[in-house]
Formats: C-alpha cells, structure tokens, sequence
C-alpha cells in the first residue's frame, strides 16, 4: 500500500479539509480578516460611545426640564399654587409675571438645545403655554404651531394649546380648524370627547347653531352612558328651544 499524502488523507476526511481549508484561508488573508476585526470592534466602541452619550444628554434634558417645570409651577403669593412635580418646595415668585418670563427663558433653552428630543418638545410646549399666559399671543402660535404638525403626543398638546390661543384671541375660525384636526387625532392625551365638545362650543360661539347640533348629536350616539352624553343631551335641549 502507498503511502499515503496530506492531501490523500484530508480527502477521506471532509471535516478535516474544511478545518484545513479555513486554516490556509485565515493564514493567506490574516492581514484583512485582522483589519476587518478591528474594523468591527471600533464600530462597536463608536455605536456604544453613542448610545452613551444620548443617554447622558437625555439625563442632563430631564434634570433641565424639571428645574424649568419647578417655576412654571410656582407659587405667587395670594393665588392659589399649582400642581408641579413632587419633591423639592416649588419657587415662590413676586408677581405672575416674573414666574413665567423666568419659565419662559428656562424652557426656551432646553427646547434649543434638545430640539430633537422628547424633553426639547415638552419645553417648547411649556414654553408655548408661558408665553399665552404672558399674554404674547403671536408668539404662542409662532412656537406651537410647528409642534403641532408633529406626529406625536406632543403635537396633540401643542394642537390643544392652539385651540386655546385662537379662541382667546378671538380667532374662532382657526380655533375651529385646529379643533377639528385635534377630533381626528383619536390621542389618548386629549381624548376625542373632550375635543367635540369643545368644538361644538367654538361652534355655538359663532352662532352656527346647526353644526354644533350636529356634534352633540355626535357625543349622544358615540358616547352613551357617560357624563359627556348626558353634557350633549343639555346641550341639544338648550338648542331646541
């Protein structure tokens, strides 16, 4: 019998001629595969580096957003205080003026600095909602109107705060608008009754007496049982006389 050689034997063996073929490939390419690694592993390193970062700068939004929260829900001597956050003793502040211009400066910075990030767009609500009670109208809108074109809670809210704007400025037309697209959004964070409801009132405002029979109307039929049909059933009363 022959001899046999190193290749005659890695043939019998098919597991062993893949062990022996992925050796000779790893020793030819051991240069690359090393490279391709190393390549690797620094991607890693950056995408943790990240993700690490991001983490740390929401920490660093929330803690700003919290502080700013704390003066917006701070107590002016002789009127009732506002629900905040739970915790530290929420500022005390001469007039409401200053509360909320203080507020305003503290929200404006985390909704710049954060712009893409949840607590960015909770600031520029706030900030929105501080600026109506500063009576600076124009500016409300100018800040809640790009976020209520966000597909989010947030421009839920935003939608809300500028239902509010218009119908205080007058602007019933545009509250209307706004209303409408608020009814559609079907949002847990402003349910769909409460916006009829509104909307029907916008209505009523106008002296458009049969669009806002026809929203109560609404609320009987989709909301039955409830405190807002019976709220509906009044209303169409009221109407009818």
């Amino acid at each position: 019998m022959s001899r046999l050689t190193r290749h005659d034997i890695l043939k019998e063996d098919k597991f062993l001629l893949t062990l022996e073929t992925t050796r000779d490939f790893f020793l030819a390419k051991r240069k690359q595969v090393l490279l391709g690694l190393g390549g690797a592993g620094l991607l890693l390193l950056v995408i943790l580096g990240i993700r690490y970062y991001l983490a740390q700068q929401d920490e660093s939004a929330k803690d700003q957003l919290s502080a700013a929260l704390r003066i917006y829900h701070g107590t002016v001597p002789g009127s009732a205080p506002a629900p905040g956050p739970a915790g530290a003793p929420d500022p005390v502040f001469a007039t409401a003026t200053e509360k909320f211009e203080k507020a305003l400066a503290e929200f404006q910075k985390v909704a710049t600095q954060y712009s893409s990030r949840p607590a960015g767009k909770i600031a520029r609500y706030y900030a929105g909602l501080s600026l109506r009670e500063l009576n600076k109208t124009n500016e409300a809108i100018a800040m809640l109107e790009p976020l209520s074109k966000d597909k989010s809670d947030y421009g839920v809210l935003a939608q809300r705060a500028l239902v509010l704007v218009y119908e205080s400025t007058g602007n019933l037309a545009k509250a209307v608008e706004v209303c409408q697209q608020l009814a559609q959004s079907n949002s847990a964070v402003v349910p769909k009754n409460e916006s009829l409801m509104h909307l029907a009132q916008l209505y009523e405002q106008q002296n458009k007496s049969a669009e806002a029979t026809k929203i109560y109307q609404q609320l009987v039929k989709d909301f039955p049982g409830t405190s807002t049909m019976a709220e509906a059933e009044q209303k169409l009363k009221q109407l009818s006389r």
